[in-house]
């Protein structure tokens, strides 16, 4: 199998899980750029991150990608794992505007007990400044 990132870490191209896409769903839901993100996860694989089984993905559209063509932050949740641990998951897009990475990290950077189902997802908004101004 021939390597699609430059990243040899990655783990194989895949498609997305159901909890990935419901959690993905929830975070770009009421966005401005909600129905162009539906149009790229409907043809876009993923790979496993590295990450210790936090539960990292990055987004592989046909084209190596690399941490220099990160562009920004779209969406950040919260919840608590099964053992009671926070954890935040940001998604963000490329410089192109593509979906670049879901980034999932535990606050003690243990392995995810679960998957976050929907309803245990607070979505985070931040002012201009990176201040928290909601958690719903």
């Amino acid at each position: 199998m021939s390597e699609v990132s430059s990243d040899h870490k990655l783990g194989p191209l895949r498609d997305l899980r159901d909890d990935e896409l419901a959690v993905i769903k929830k975070m770009i839901s009421g966005t401005a750029v909600e129905a162009q993100f539906y149009k790229q996860i409907a043809k876009m694989q993923v790979q496993d991150i590295p990450d210790g089984g936090m539960g990292s993905i990055k987004f592989y559209n046909g084209r190596p990608r690399s941490a220099l063509e990160y562009g920004d932050d779209i969406a950040e949740a919260a919840f608590q794992d099964g053992d009671g641990v926070p954890v935040s998951i940001t998604l963000s897009v490329d410089r192109a505007g593509e979906l670049f990475e879901l980034d999932v990290f535990k606050a003690d950077g243990s392995p995810l007990v679960r998957y976050p189902d929907i309803d245990d997802l607070s979505m985070i908004k931040r002012d201009e400044r990176g201040n928290v101004v909601s958690a719903l």
